[in-house]
């Protein structure tokens, strides 16, 4: 990280007309909670869709594996660098953030034009009358089956086989569109078609800047005006102090 390229990016920031934020596991994964594709990581070496399936709802893996994710989130909090967006929102400078994280930390931070494009774990609901249930239902040793319909209950997740939901996907590609800087944070952008916004944003005609802050590298490296490998709670608590 350097002094200059921090003041760049708040420099980016108080010009921009509409700063849109994309997220991934890595501002999260400051927090403490394990991220998905890492050495160590959830899903360590196996295959995402043999686990995180839609065909797999209902099953003991299925179960266990988000009875951990559950425990996980629920057992961690949102970083400084979840609340500096939230702040940085309340201030104008950032207009919206599309997450591919389930974990709603940005909501808890206080952020609140958020769009959690593949779902969430603040409850559950059955797949088949669409009933909610806390999130404590959802546990290896507790029965998924809906008590009104006998339905499987899940969490409000997008799974491997899914659409990502119309309402929300349609919102962010507008405001992907919509945006003149877009900072990407602690994602690999490889996956589809949430990678798909940044395309969306960087040929949308509004002359769009383009911000990368992860540690690992991303296909989108190129067109990157500033390119940063490095921890996002650090980076972005030095970009605040030039806008102070």
């Amino acid at each position: 990280m350097t002094k200059e390229k921090t003041k760049n990016i708040a420099e980016l920031l108080k010009q921009s007309s509409h700063t849109v934020i994309l997220t991934g596991a890595g501002i999260s994964t400051e927090s403490g909670l394990p991220d998905f594709r890492s050495q160590g990581g959830l899903w360590d070496g196996r295959r995402p869709e043999e686990i995180s399936h839609a065909s797999k709802v209902g099953t003991d893996e299925f179960r266990e594996f988000f009875t951990k994710r559950l425990n996980d989130a629920a057992g961690h909090e949102p970083n400084a660098a979840h609340r500096l967006l939230a702040e940085w929102e309340k201030k104008g400078l950032v207009k919206s953030i599309l997450t591919q994280n389930i974990d709603g930390y940005h909501k808890a931070a206080g952020s609140k034009k958020v769009l959690e494009l593949h779902g969430h774990l603040r409850y559950l609901t059955c797949d088949r009358c669409g009933r909610d249930y806390d999130a404590s239902k959802f546990t290896v040793e507790h029965s998924d089956v809906c008590v009104d319909c006998e339905g499987t209950v899940r969490p409000n997740v997008t799974l491997f086989g899914e659409e990502l939901p119309h309402l929300a996907w349609s919102e962010a590609i507008e405001e992907a569109r919509k945006a003149d800087l877009v900072i990407i944070l602690g994602t690999s952008l490889q996956v589809w078609p949430f990678n798909s916004l940044v395309d969306e944003a960087y040929q949308g005609g509004n002359a769009t800047r383009v911000v990368i802050v992860t540690e690992s590298e991303t296909p989108y490296d190129g067109i990157a005006s500033i390119r940063l490998h490095d921890k996002i709670t650090a980076t972005l608590q030095a970009v605040n102090e030039y806008l102070v």
